[in-house]
Formats: C-alpha cells, sequence, structure tokens
C-alpha cells in the first residue's frame, strides 16, 4: 500500500503541494510545502499501512472460510453496494429538498 501511494501521487510531498495549489491553509502551520509534507508524513504513511492490513486481512479471512467468490469479489460487492447507498441518499436529498438538486446533478 506504501507503494501504490507513492506511484499514485498520494505521498505526504504530492499531497501538500496539492494543498498549497488549492490555495488551502491548514492553521497553525505556514503555507510551505516542507511544513505541511511534515504534518502530512505523520497520517499518511499510517493510514495507508492500517488501511491495507484491514484489506489483506478482510481478503484472506473471506478466503479462509471459503465465502461465496474470491476475497476480492467480497470487497467489490462491498463497494458496489455503498455505492448505491450512496445513489439513494443523493436522490433522496434530492427528493426532501428541491433547492439543492442542481447542486446534486453536478
Amino acid at each position: 500500500s506504501i507503494m501504490w501511494i507513492e506511484v499514485g501521487g498520494m505521498g505526504p510531498r504530492d499531497v501538500a503541494e496539492q494543498l498549497i495549489d488549492a490555495g488551502i491553509q491548514i492553521p497553525g502551520r505556514r503555507r510551505t510545502v516542507k511544513s505541511i509534507e511534515r504534518l502530512m508524513k505523520r497520517y499518511i504513511p499510517t493510514v495507508s499501512i492500517l488501511g491495507g492490513a484491514i484489506i489483506g486481512l478482510i481478503a484472506a479471512v473471506s478466503d479462509l472460510f471459503n465465502v461465496f467468490g474470491s476475497g476480492t469479489g467480497v470487497l467489490l460487492s462491498v463497494d458496489i453496494a455503498y455505492q448505491y447507498y450512496q445513489l439513494l441518499v443523493r436522490e433522496r436529498v434530492a427528493e426532501m429538498y428541491p433547492v439543492l438538486r442542481p447542486l446534486l446533478e453536478k
């Protein structure tokens, strides 16, 4: 997962540069790449390792118990179900608050 972050341009330095380019200010920090990169180095590697371990654990456990399909299939089905949930929530909000409909259609 760490290699994926570095190759995908989601490393601490890349994120710091993106934040500065977007004009985002982090309270209590200077608007320099080095300052924001130092902050991002505390979180991004830890979260990526933890996320990779959890995904690997889910895939391994589902393969171990011979779940219908493979571990990757389980992860894919959960992701698809979550996307449908988001779509339903968006439609429900659009019905309840018609003023927000133009914002949600973008």
